[in-house]
């Protein structure tokens, strides 16, 4: 029998003499023994790569052609192997065994003889009892999947005994029902049967029994024998298990599966003694590549904002009225009035006016260059896109918390020196904040000449809530473990004072919140307070680019990711604006009880 397989169009420039340790024939073999040896000299040329990449040897292009061309060798060797060797088994003499074997099942009558002593004829299932008048309900049907394969319920007994029935459900306590093992026999298994329901281990069993040493006709298709210590092995299956577990592909979607099955365990939330694994895998661990989710950026200082159109802008600065307020209006009585100096005989009640001085110095502000630009290597972005995405959404979270922080640094400086509050005239941190916010918002609205219930607006760090809360914990009579944002605002808008809580001023450095050796608050705290419409800030874009691949950065496989450029500036248009550091101390003091008493 001619036996034809298709050969790979060999690319002549790619392969010269001596390149390969076997020597790939016009023509192909047509015996199984010739494919075999041949396909064993294509495997041993593959090793030899093999061998080179473990020594971390530098491969070239040409040995990627060579290696390439090796590859598709094997393909067409392997091919045309398994072609052979099934024809070859199609026209072998069968074994004096196997022929006794057939004639003895013919000679019982076709009936094959089950573990369990009951007559089974081949391609017929047994006639199932009438039921009794007070028999149960049949069983539901089995549940099966788009592929005809048992649905097995979570947490189901599964009953391994071996039987050659249909897979129906037996009742037990409860109605709970008992499913057989999902085990199927392969097609090219002995007595395998077309339709077969699950088989138990005594059917897997007959089935390996009946494989005689040496026969090829039961083979795989499209799969070739292997060698190992000069023995010939046939790859052989016999049967599968078939379970209902989801197959994850995606490895981006294994997070969420894993999230899933760890939950629960049979209905019920994981424990410890749930998690508790018998052996070990031997399967490497999957890779994942997603990185964790970045925050999004929160407690940012907010300002009014305008647009600077060109470079700057400048007003007059307020000049200073101290001395004309104090001798800019006259008051005479009567009697002065009448009065006239006897020498000239003019009134000594003159009348003076004050001149409206002419500003000589101007405020002015600077627009500031801020932005940022990022490079990717071109590769990169498909190789690995969630690392893109991630370091991207990470320096644009902190680009927005630098622009607060910058903001509010350009406020400190122009609020002055600090104005501390003497440590001994507070107690405790509530008071101690309080009272020095509300004595500071007072001397604001008074030298400005303001309502008496103005805003004052100002800012403080977002853990202002919480060194509040650790103060009123210590005192009684109240429920102070449940203080609430809600009431600590409420007390100061009863003393019409609004804050604004940045979380990137007073943290994360030594001694602050946010470090994670701080192990205490911190003694002090720092607030801005101004009246409203003191500050303001012009924030506009300069330019803004996306993904671009100019031709000196494709030369080295390179790209720009984003370029991004803005003009920002911080000024103060009128209004006082006073840096003042309060005292904490968080222990719940109040002052001392005295009792009046009448003598």
């Amino acid at each position: 029998m001619t036996v034809s397989a298709t050969r790979r169009p060999v690319n002549l420039l790619a392969r010269n003499v001596g390149q390969f340790a076997y020597s790939m024939p016009e023509a192909l073999p047509t015996d199984s023994a010739g494919l075999q040896t041949l396909l064993n000299s294509v495997q041993a040329d593959i090793n030899v790569f093999q061998s080179r990449r473990a020594a971390g040897e530098t491969f070239t292009g040409a040995d990627r052609d060579r290696l390439q061309a090796a590859v598709a060798d094997y393909r067409v060797v392997d091919a045309a192997l398994s072609v052979a060797v099934e024809a070859e088994a199609a026209t072998a003499p069968v074994e004096d065994a196997e022929l006794d074997a057939l004639l003895s099942e013919h000679a019982n009558g076709g009936v094959e003889i089950s573990d369990e002593g009951t007559p089974e004829v081949p391609g017929t299932a047994p006639e199932a009892p009438a039921p009794a008048a007070d028999a149960p309900e049949a069983p539901a049907p089995v549940e099966t999947d788009g592929a005809g394969r048992q649905l097995v319920t979570a947490g189901a007994p599964v009953n391994y005994t071996a039987g050659a029935g249909a897979p129906g459900t037996t009742p037990g306590d409860g109605g709970t029902a008992e499913l057989t093992p999902g085990w199927r026999l392969h097609p090219g298994a002995p007595g395998f049967r077309e339709g077969m329901d699950p088989v138990g281990f005594g059917q897997i069993a007959r089935s390996l029994d009946s494989i005689r040493p040496g026969s090829r006709a039961l083979m795989r298709p499209n799969r070739s024998n292997r060698m190992m210590g000069n023995q010939e092995f046939s790859r052989q299956v016999v049967s599968t298990l078939e379970r209902s577990v989801e197959v994850v592909d995606d490895p981006h979607a294994l997070v969420a599966a894993i999230n899933k099955a760890t939950s629960l365990v049979n209905g019920q939330r994981v424990t410890a003694d749930s998690l508790t694994a018998a052996g070990g895998w031997c399967a490497p661990s999957e890779q994942l590549y997603d990185f964790c989710d970045v925050p999004d950026a929160t407690d940012l200082v907010s300002l009014p904002e305008v647009t600077i159109n060109r470079g700057g802008v400048r007003w007059p600065r307020e000049p200073d009225l101290s001395q004309i307020f104090e001798d800019f209006e006259w008051f005479f009585t009567e009697p002065e009035l009448e009065a006239n100096d006897p020498v000239t005989g003019l009134p000594t009640a003159v009348k003076h006016c004050v001149e409206i001085p002419c500003p000589d110095e101007f405020d002015e502000i600077r627009l500031n260059a801020v932005g940022w630009c990022v490079e990717a290597g071109i590769l990169q972005e498909q190789g690995w896109p969630e690392l893109i995405e991630w370091f991207m959404r990470s320096l644009t979270q902190e680009h927005l918390r630098a622009l607060s922080r910058r903001t509010i640094m350009n406020i400190v400086a122009g609020s002055g020196a600090a104005k501390v509050i003497p440590p001994a005239s507070v107690m405790g941190s509530v008071a101690s904040v309080l009272n020095s916010l509300a004595l500071v918002a007072t001397n604001i609205r008074l030298k400005r000449g303001l309502s008496r219930k103005a805003t004052i607006e100002g800012i403080a760090p977002s853990w202002f809530f919480e060194v509040l809360r650790a103060d009123l914990a210590f005192r009684e009579g109240t429920d102070t473990f449940a203080v609430t944002d809600a009431q600590i605002l409420s007390w100061l808008t009863a003393r019409n004072i609004a804050l604004q809580f940045v979380g990137d001023w007073q943290t994360r450095s030594a001694g602050l919140p946010g470090h994670m050796d701080t192990l205490k608050w911190p003694t002090t705290v720092d607030i801005v307070m101004y009246p409203a419409g003191t500050w303001f800030r012009s924030m506009s874009n300069v330019i803004e680019l996306g993904v671009m691949y100019p031709k000196e950065q494709l030369q080295i496989n390179r790209f720009t990711r984003m370029f991004t450029e803005d003009a920002i500036a911080v000024g103060k248009r009128c209004g006082e604006s006073a840096l003042i550091r309060v005292p904490l101390d968080v222990n719940g003091a109040v002052g001392n009880r005295d009792t009046a008493s009448n003598a």
